[in-house]
C-alpha cells in the first residue's frame, strides 16, 4: 500500500529489529519433537506426553503474549487442545457423550495424533515469526486512525445488510467485508481519540448482541481473543499478572462451554437468560458444572479427536484413502471462483465429514475433520505425519510473508487477523483454510492499498529521515515514569507528540 511511505527500503531497514525470527526457543520445540517421537513408539504414558507438550506450548504462548499478537501459538494450543488434551481426557476417563467417543483403540490414535500434531506445531513455531508490536507501530504518525476506523465500520455495516440478500460466491467476500469492524476496532484502540474504548465497544456490539441472541460464541471468543492480544502487547507485563489473566481466561472459556446447552435451550423456550448469572452458577462449588454429565458434554466440545478417530477407523477398511485428492480441491478451490467451478464444493464439511467417517450428519449441521483427519484420509498414518510438517511449514510461511510486508507498511498489523481468524481453529478443512487465506488475503490487501488512497497513514519524520532505532528510542522516548500511565494503558507511542 502506497500510504505515502515513498522513501527507498534502507529508510526502513532497522525495522527489522521488529520481527523476531522464530515463534517460539529451539530447546523447546526439540523437546516437542523429542515427545513426538515417543508418542510414536507409544512407550510412555500418552497422557503424561500430550500434558507436556501443551504445557512447552503454553510456556511459548505467554512469552509473546505481551510482545505481539502470538497467532501462530494459538493455533498450537488450539490443536494441541482439540486434536491431544481433548482425546486424552476422554480415553482416561468414563467421561463420554452419546456417538462423541473415540473409535479406535487409544494406542492407534495417539501413535498418529501426537508425533502428526508435535511436528506440525514445532515446525510452524519455528518456521514462523512473531512481531514486536510496540517496536512496529511506534513509527507511524495516529491522526487518520479514528477516521479509518469509522471508514471500516460504515463498510462492514453495508456488507453485513448486502449479506442477506446476495447469493453464491458473493456471501463468503461480502462476509470478509463485514469483519472489517474488528480492524476499525483496532485502529479505535490505537488512535488518540479520548473516546476510543468506547467505540471499540461499538465496533463488536453486533457480535456480542448476536452471539447472545443465538447462543452461538465461537467468533465472539475468536475475535475477543485477538482484540485482547493487540491490547495486551501495548505494554510490558510481569509475568504473575500473565498467569492471572490466562487463568480467568480459561476459567470464562469452561463456564461458556458448560452453560451453552442450556442457555440455548433457555433461548429456544422464549426465555431471556442471564449468560453471567448462569457462569456464575454452573462454575461455583456444588453448581452444574461439576455434575458427570456437564463434564462429560464439556469433554466432547474439546475433543475434536473422536472424528479423527472415527476417520482411523472406516478408512481404509471402508473408504480408499484419498491420495491427496481433497488436499487437490482445496488448493484449486480457493483459486477458482465458483462461476468458473459450478460443482465446488460447499462450506460445511458434510460431505467429507460422511464421505470418511462413515457417520450421518443432518443437512443443517456443520462438522469439518480437521487438517489432522484430512492428513489421515488421505495419506494415513505415515504420509499423513508428514503432510502436517508441509503444512505447518506452509501455514508458517504464510504468516511471515504478512509480518514482513507489515515491516514497511506497520498498520497492516491490524489487517493480519482478517486473513487467518478462521484458519487458526482446528476444526476447520483444508478447502475452508485455503480459501480463508487466499479470500482474506485479497480483501486485506485490496482493502490496505484503496484505503491507504483515501486516508494515509505517514510514518513519523524521524523515521523518514532514517533515524536508527537507538536514536529513536533515547533521543525521543521520555522514561515510563514521566509518560504517565495512560499513555502506557492506552498504547499511545513513547515519542508521540499528544498535541497533534
Amino acid at each position: 500500500m502506497s500510504q505515502n511511505y515513498s522513501t527507498s527500503s534502507s529508510t526502513f531497514s532497522w525495522l527489522q529489529h521488529a520481527l523476531e525470527k522464530r515463534s517460539a526457543s529451539g530447546a523447546g520445540m526439540v523437546a516437542v519433537v523429542a515427545l513426538g517421537f515417543l508418542g510414536s513408539v507409544q512407550i510412555v504414558p500418552n497422557s503424561a506426553i500430550v500434558w507436556t507438550i501443551f504445557a512447552i506450548i503454553l510456556y511459548e504462548f505467554q512469552k509473546r503474549l505481551d510482545q505481539g499478537v502470538p497467532l501462530l501459538q494459538l493455533s498450537s494450543i488450539i490443536a494441541v487442545l482439540q486434536w491431544l488434551i481433548g482425546p486424552s481426557l476422554n480415553y482416561s476417563s468414563s467421561m463420554t457423550f452419546g456417538r462423541y467417543s473415540m473409535y479406535v483403540p487409544e494406542s492407534l490414535y495417539f501413535q498418529f495424533a501426537i508425533p502428526a500434531t508435535s511436528f506440525f506445531v514445532a515446525v510452524m513455531l519455528l518456521v514462523g515469526s512473531s512481531v514486536k508490536q510496540r517496536n512496529l507501530l511506534r513509527v507511524v504518525e495516529r491522526r487518520n486512525f479514528f477516521a479509518i476506523g469509522v471508514v471500516l465500520n460504515v463498510v462492514a455495516i453495508g456488507a453485513t445488510v448486502a449479506a442477506t440478500r446476495a447469493g453464491g460466491g458473493m456471501q463468503f467476500f461480502l462476509h470478509l467485508l463485514s469483519q472489517l469492524r474488528y480492524v476499525g476496532a483496532l485502529y479505535f484502540l490505537f488512535s488518540l481519540h479520548p473516546l476510543r474504548l468506547l467505540f471499540v465497544a461499538g465496533s463488536c456490539f453486533a457480535l456480542l448482541s448476536s452471539s447472545l441472541g443465538s447462543g452461538m460464541f465461537h467468533d465472539l471468543i475468536l475475535w475477543l481473543a485477538i482484540l485482547f492480544c493487540y491490547w495486551f502487547a501495548l505494554r510490558k507485563w510481569v509475568l504473575g499478572i500473565k498467569l492471572v489473566i490466562m487463568t480467568f481466561a480459561a476459567i470464562g472459556l469452561f463456564s461458556i462451554q458448560v452453560i451453552k446447552q442450556e442457555y440455548r435451550q433457555q433461548l429456544k423456550n422464549g426465555l431471556d437468560p442471564s449468560i453471567v448469572r448462569m457462569m456464575i452458577d454452573y462454575v461455583t462449588p456444588g453448581g452444574k458444572a461439576w455434575e458427570t454429565s456437564t463434564l462429560s458434554l464439556a469433554i466432547t466440545r474439546l475433543n475434536q479427536g473422536w472424528i479423527i478417530s472415527a476417520i482411523m477407523k472406516h478408512v481404509p477398511e471402508n473408504e480408499p484413502f484419498a491420495a491427496g485428492e481433497t488436499v487437490k480441491e482445496a488448493v484449486l478451490g480457493s483459486i477458482a471462483p465458483r462461476f468458473l467451478w459450478t460443482d465446488k464444493k460447499t462450506a460445511g464439511g458434510r460431505v467429507s465429514f460422511r464421505r470418511f467417517t462413515g457417520l450421518q450428519i443432518g443437512e443443517a449441521t456443520s462438522m469439518g475433520i480437521s487438517p489432522l483427519g484430512e492428513a489421515y484420509a488421505n495419506f494415513g498414518i505415515r504420509g499423513g505425519i508428514g503432510f502436517m510438517v508441509v503444512f505447518g511449514s506452509f501455514f508458517a510461511l504464510f504468516y511471515y510473508g504478512t509480518l514482513r510486508y507489515a515491516l514497511k507498511h506497520p498498520t497492516f498489523l491490524f489487517w493480519i487477523p482478517l486473513i487467518f481468524y478462521q484458519a487458526m481453529k482446528a476444526e476447520t478443512e483444508i478447502s475452508v483454510v485455503m480459501n480463508q487465506l487466499t479470500k482474506g488475503s485479497v480483501v486485506a490487501f485490496g482493502g490496505y492499498y484503496l484505503l491507504g488512497q483515501v486516508l494515509p497513514v505517514r510514518l513519523k519524520k524521524s523515521v523518514l529521515a532514517g533515524a536508527a532505532p537507538a536514536q529513536l528510542l533515547s533521543s525521543q522516548t521520555p522514561s515510563l515514569s514521566r509518560v504517565g500511565p495512560s499513555a502506557v494503558s492506552y498504547g499511545l507511542p513513547l515519542n508521540e507528540n499528544l498535541s497533534r
